[in-house]
């Protein structure tokens, strides 16, 4: 292993002796052995290795998990920066082998300002594709040192158990104050003294129905409550002490309903909340990714005409319109285009210029279940220069795509993929009547 994995700086002068006493202070532990191989698979200095060796034999000689922890450690580190560390021991905050996306992984990452320079340049419109390369590459140096593991899920990475046990012990050795109870039953929170402690917590896949009144959480910066489907509210003064919250989840619920304290059922009473919700979404003026419902095309253009809109050079979205279920986030999140804007558009009618506006931004979108549009090129051929995925599904009044009389230059120049699916009266791709 350790010569496949280092190469020919194995033969230099005097480094395939120490190579051979790292591997037997390793024990034969295949993740310990790949990754010391893999950190020192460019090194031709023999110092280097007997460095290894001496931080290896630095370790007390524990016995069982102990022992295989220690060598961990180790592992972690010679990770190279700062930034690797704190990314990895962030995975300890999910359950263990848990399929975590990695947009989202890199998002959080990004939030949280674990990625090198990720704030430095907010303005500049690349400032946040920037900071997600950085993410992409720390990630890929993880998974090359085998700290994280490629899911067979596509898009995602996970954490083994033994990895996830020794990144909470680290945790706590330095400090991190990690309350990581994820997946483990609990219908209430942890007591008060171990939030209040904590500075970052995750209490994901649990079966909590209710949440305390207000919580004394000056010191929290990320707080993981998704998929907890029986909670039903949000007290209203909950937050209230959560002065340096950078990242927040709350995916899942039921309903945005349940962000809120007094409330009914009524479809009118959950657009009034999304209109007021959008407002105050509207004035982060430094929102660099949004993930947003909205249920019809009036609480767009509320986003669209806002400070937030105006920097959208330097934003991402997920914007889904119309009265939608929630799988339809789902429908182009299928395709592999990582960190790319995307709005579905579902049970509507007609052509908004709203639609149109953030359409020039969009690179994947979805025409679901639509109505008084007769060709896709209705939204406006010119402002899909940026589109490389589209999706028409159920659209029955749709009978062209592209009404080819008035085009006077080439269109949909980088579109990759166009999927049509149930559309009864198509009649054609590109139409000329002349």
């Amino acid at each position: 292993m350790v010569k496949e994995k280092v190469g020919r700086s194995i033969h230099f002068p005097g480094i395939k002796p120490v190579a051979e006493l790292v591997v037997r202070e390793c024990g034969g532990l295949p993740l310990p052995i790949d990754n010391v191989a893999r950190t020192f698979r460019k090194g031709r200095n023999v110092s280097l290795w007997r460095d290894a060796l001496n931080n290896l034999r630095r370790w007390e000689n524990t016995q069982g998990m102990d022992e295989v922890l220690e060598f961990l450690r180790f592992c972690y580190d010679n990770l190279d920066s700062d930034a690797k560390k704190v990314c990895f021991l962030y995975g300890a905050l999910y359950p263990e082998e848990y399929d975590n996306y990695i947009d989202y992984l890199l998002e959080c990452w990004r939030a949280k300002g674990f990625i090198p320079d990720a704030d430095e340049s907010i303005h500049d419109k690349n400032a946040f594709r920037d900071a997600r390369d950085k993410g992409h590459a720390i990630l890929d140096d993880l998974i090359n040192v085998s700290m994280l593991e490629s899911s067979e899920k596509r898009k995602c990475v996970k954490m083994n158990k033994v990895l996830r046990d020794m990144t909470l012990k680290i945790s706590s050795q330095i400090g991190s104050k990690f309350l990581a109870k994820p997946c483990e039953g609990l219908e209430e929170l942890p007591n008060h003294e171990e939030w209040k402690q904590a500075n970052r917590i995750s209490s994901m896949d649990n079966e909590l129905c209710n949440l305390p009144e207000a919580l004394d959480c000056c010191d929290l910066l990320m707080l993981l409550l998704q998929r907890n489907k029986n909670l039903c509210i949000i007290p209203e003064f909950f937050f209230q002490s959560m002065y340096s919250l950078r990242v927040l989840d709350l995916h899942v619920f039921v309903s945005l309903e349940e962000f809120s304290v007094i409330i009914d059922s009524s479809k009118q009473s959950r657009d009034k909340i999304v209109e007021a919700v959008t407002t105050e979404v509207a004035s982060l003026e430094k929102l660099t990714s949004l993930q947003f419902c909205f249920p019809k095309v009036d609480c767009l253009e509320i986003f669209v005409t806002s400070p937030a809109w105006k920097k959208v050079s330097c934003l991402t979205f997920q914007f889904a319109v119309g009265d939608h279920a929630s799988t339809c986030f789902q429908i182009l999140k299928s395709f592999d285009y990582p960190s790319y804007n995307r709005q579905t558009l579902v049970n509507s009618e007609g052509v908004n210029p709203v639609i149109s506006k953030v359409l020039m931004e969009t690179h994947a979108f979805a025409l679901i279940n639509h109505k008084g549009a007769s060709r896709l090129s209705d939204f406006g051929i010119e402002n899909m220069d940026n589109m490389l995925v589209c999706l028409l599904e159920r659209c029955d009044e749709i009978e062209t795509n592209i009404n080819g009389d008035v085009i006077t230059k080439g269109v949909l120049e980088c579109l990759e993929e166009l999927l049509i699916n149930n559309v009864q009266k198509l009649e054609s791709i590109w139409q000329i009547l002349r």
